[in-house]
């Protein structure tokens, strides 16, 4: 979305979140003076701030999608098109197989270096016991 359109779209967030949370609230004070509490203006203010949280979060995903529908209009592609789930020329194909890749080739070179490391330390062990045994070790008279 450009322009004023996302302005007039998102912009009466800060306001709902704060009627959400008032009206939570003196609707619970109200409560508490018809019921005699003292404890329902409190539920009724964490009420109030989970249905505007709640709708601030709804409100956070439906913007990523509308940038991501705009970032795929200025490439090029139908944000609307029906995605085929095997389409091998899907961006996130590629992402999710080059992450694949990377991590493969990462674990491979952990392994190699692994290997490596261990043929070291066991080279040195033999070495040690082959030195040991051929220098004379405590058995010899």
């Amino acid at each position: 979305m450009k322009g004023m359109k996302a302005y007039g779209k998102y912009g009466a967030l800060g306001l709902e979140l704060l009627l959400s949370i008032g009206v939570g609230y003196y609707l619970g004070a109200w409560l508490d003076k018809k019921a005699g509490t003292h404890f329902l203006a409190f539920v009724g203010f964490l009420l109030g701030c989970y249905a505007g949280f709640r709708a601030l979060f709804r409100a956070a995903k439906q913007m990523q999608r509308d940038i991501e529908n705009d970032e795929a209009l200025e490439r090029g592609h139908d944000p609307w098109a029906a995605r085929v789930p095997d389409d091998r020329d899907d961006d996130a194909y590629d992402s999710t197989r080059r992450d694949a890749d990377d991590s493969a080739r990462r674990d491979a070179d952990d392994s190699a270096r692994r290997d490596a490391d261990d043929s070291a330390r066991r080279d040195a062990r033999d070495k040690a016991r082959d030195d040991g045994v051929a220098g004379g070790g405590k058995g010899d008279a």
